[in-house]
């Protein structure tokens, strides 16, 4: 059996080890650390999930996304940052108008001046040549020199030109409009428990038993060509293990030291520094970046704000990354941040700082071509592999750690095995009979209730479990309900918590009980006798589906199809109801949201993507919960056969109603500012839509002023975090 060896337990080390355990290839992993994850792991201070420095999840790679999604359950978030530059407080990525308004006139004018009169023909050789040829002088020395020579260590002129071709990242205001870049990412995942470290966690946890802690590598025996062991410290003891392949993920120069090589090649130290903050949050970001040189810090993070589930409410923990080298450097970042008047010297409880030697690859002029040349020693050893930011000297993300092991792996398999295996995502296994919930709101019309229950009870799936959630009717609901039908699980909220806080009460009671699947019901529905079997049915031959929707047509005109599903239609911007009235589709097809007045949800889809937002009233929550579902990498599936029946809108009054028009803009006005790209942009654009195509051209003037109301409310109130399952 083939043997692979692997240097170090960092996210890139844990990942190959643990993609070939999925192939059942054998692997032994040395990590002189106690602990896994490298730059990736987390750690717990002051009831904080802390990482090292700051981390996101963002990648276009859909294989690679899945599969960490699958790992852990996330949370998605719109990024939220800003930059300290010059004196004052900017949106990040910064962009030409700001300098309007935060740069003096006499710079203004120097900025124009000198990009105007720019050295098109400078030789693009280096950093600082790269930006004045494309941006001019004064606008490098201005911006782009003291934060990219801060983060180095040396002059811009000595930095290669790459990272200026990648990460320079000066927008003008219509750069907004683009797609999402790894430079301008407009969101991010990240975990909901443990910080960014459950991740290499949890592939420690399945690989265990390959992975040597505490152990020091202090030499590999070779032949000419091949690697055919590896010589370590461990408890004391010298030992040696064979092995037939070798992935390295240490930093590049450690391995080609190993080799008896010196490199010219250099890695800039990270020293994180933690601050606990006397108060809730430090601020609403996610990041901070300072972009001046005579400031301390490069970036802040606020874990509170990746993830606040099971966090202290009175204080909060922000960590800063300094590069730079500073004699008490707590007390540095402490100074510096009060003069950025971001806290108060009183507000800090307690610091600490943990350093990493190896954190950022030195990018200087000549790096590709040292990098280069080393690639060729360590291609001397046809068994050897480096994998890793580190390891390959890239500026590199977990999750592009994760793809390059994913590639690697693939690679190496061609030749233990015929063609390269393909892991798929596993998903939890469901018993043959499968606990199926039926979660019903009710708020007053008793007697659709009652016809809602009754046709529950002549559907052919034969366990399914019913619970109503009462939201404080008025009428004699719950008491009718109780007598009628004794084995429906009643619980009175006492009052209106209206549509999504109502349905989250029946999602934690049915999902505490046990539940694989739920059914949501609007009270005002009735189901066909097969239509969950049919729901079923798709669910088992698609384990990706998070959410089946049946056709729902209308209860007065049963031919008539109210919706079998909806998309999104960007401009003019609207989610659009699919199939109204038309001929039905013939095969179950994915879809892009799933009205919610009768849907079959599968309990992963709650466990990764939170149970739905409270901030609703009763639009958009569905749609909302949708977006989520979606982007946790499961799908939303309409199965054309299954088929129920909707009276629409008894309990809101439909369009007719004041409070409609008030929610209405209210649950636009939150949807977007979730999920717009970007928020500020996409709110007011959607908004401005809605209101010309009913108000201007409909004529719907007399609902304008409960329109405004909720348009307030929806920038009023604030978004928060949406509640997980097991937590609410």
């Amino acid at each position: 059996m083939t043997r692979v060896g692997i240097l170090g337990a960092g996210m890139a080390g844990l990942s190959c080890a643990w993609l070939l355990r999925q192939r059942g290839v054998e692997t032994i992993v040395f990590e002189k650390q106690p602990y896994v994850g490298g730059l990736a792991r987390s750690f717990d201070w002051h009831g904080f999930d802390c990482d090292f420095a700051a981390h996101r999840l963002f990648s276009r790679d859909e294989y690679a996304l899945e599969q960490l999604l699958n790992l852990v359950p996330m949370g998605r978030h719109l990024r939220r940052s800003q930059l300290y530059f010059n004196g004052h407080w900017m949106r990040d990525p910064f962009d030409v108008s700001q300098l309007l308004t935060k740069a003096s006139p006499l710079i203004q004018l120097d900025i124009l001046r000198t990009y105007l009169t720019r050295p098109k023909n400078l030789p693009q050789d280096s950093f600082e040549a790269y930006v004045v040829a494309n941006y001019g002088r004064r606008l490098y020395e201005f911006f782009f020199r003291p934060y990219t020579e801060k983060l180095f260590g040396i002059p811009g002129r000595d930095i290669s030109v790459s990272w200026a071709q990648t990460k320079v990242r000066l927008a003008s205001p219509f750069d907004r409009f683009k797609q999402s870049t790894k430079t301008k990412f407009s969101y991010f995942y990240y975990p909901l428990h443990g910080g960014y470290g459950a991740i290499p966690q949890k592939l420690y946890e399945e690989v265990r038993d390959a992975v040597h802690l505490n152990t020091t590598v202090t030499g590999l025996e070779r032949t000419d060509s091949r690697i055919t062991g590896v010589n370590y410290i461990r408890d004391g003891e010298a030992c040696s293990a064979e092995v037939d392949i070798l992935i390295s993920t240490l930093p590049l120069t450690l391995t080609a030291r190993m080799l008896g090589h010196q490199i010219p090649l250099s890695y800039r130290k990270v020293d994180a520094v933690y601050l606990l903050l006397n108060r809730p949050f430090g601020s609403d970001n996610h990041w901070i970046y300072f972009m001046d040189d005579d400031i301390s810090v490069n970036r802040m993070v606020e874990f509170k704000n990746m993830s606040p589930l099971d966090k202290p409410e009175e204080t909060s923990v922000v960590c800063a990354e300094v590069t730079q080298d500073h004699d008490r450097v707590e007390q540095r970042v402490v100074d510096d941040l009060v003069r950025t008047r971001f806290i108060r010297p009183d507000e800090v409880l307690d610091t600490m700082v943990l350093r990493e030697d190896f954190s950022y690859p030195v990018y200087s002029r000549d790096y590709e071509a040292v990098v280069a040349r080393t690639g060729e020693l360590i291609g001397q050893f046809e068994n050897l592999h480096v994998v890793g930011r580190a390891a390959e000297f890239k500026h590199r993300e977990v999750d592009d750690n994760f793809a390059a092991a994913v590639e690697k792996v693939n690679e190496l398999m061609e030749g233990i095995e015929e063609k390269p295996v393909v892991v798929e995502p596993v998903w939890p296994a469901e018993p043959e009979i499968p606990q199926i919930w039926g979660v019903i709101l009710a708020y007053n019309n008793m007697d659709d209730t009652l016809e809602c229950l009754e046709s529950l009870t002549h559907v052919t799936f034969s366990d399914l479990k019913v619970v109503l959630v009462d939201n404080g009717s008025t009428d004699a609901t719950v008491a009718t309900v109780r007598e009628r039908y004794p084995t429906v699980h009643v619980i009175e909220n006492g009052k209106n918590l209206w549509v999504p806080a109502g349905y989250n009460v029946g999602f934690e009671y049915a999902l505490q009980q046990g539940a694989d699947y739920i059914l949501l019901l609007n009270n005002d529905t009735t189901v066909t006798e097969n239509m969950i079997d049919l729901l079923l049915a798709e669910a088992r031959q698609d384990p990706k589906a998070g959410i089946l929707m049946p056709t729902v047509a209308y209860y007065d005109e049963p031919e008539a199809v109210w919706a079998s599903g909806a998309r999104y239609r960007k401009f003019p911007p609207a989610v659009i109801m699919q199939t109204q009235g038309d001929r039905l589709q013939d095969l179950p097809q994915l879809i892009e949201y799933a009205p919610s007045c009768g849907l079959l949800i599968r309990r992963a889809a709650f466990e990764k993507a939170g149970l739905f937002d409270p901030g609703y009233l009763f639009l958009n929550d569905d749609w909302d919960f949708c977006e989520r579902v979606r982007a946790h990498g499961m799908t939303i599936k309409y199965v054309p056969e299954a088929r129920m029946y909707h009276k629409v809108s008894r309990s809101t009054g439909g369009p007719a109603s004041p409070l409609f028009w008030q929610v209405f803009a209210e649950s636009n006005v939150r949807f977007y500012r979730r999920h717009g790209q970007p928020a500020w942009l996409s709110v007011p654009v959607h908004v401005g839509y809605i209101f010309l195509r009913e108000f201007v051209v409909k004529g719907n003037w007399r609902f304008l002023r409960p329109f405004l109301r909720g348009v307030q409310d929806g920038y009023r109130k604030p978004l928060g975090s949406i509640p997980q399952v097991g937590t609410s």
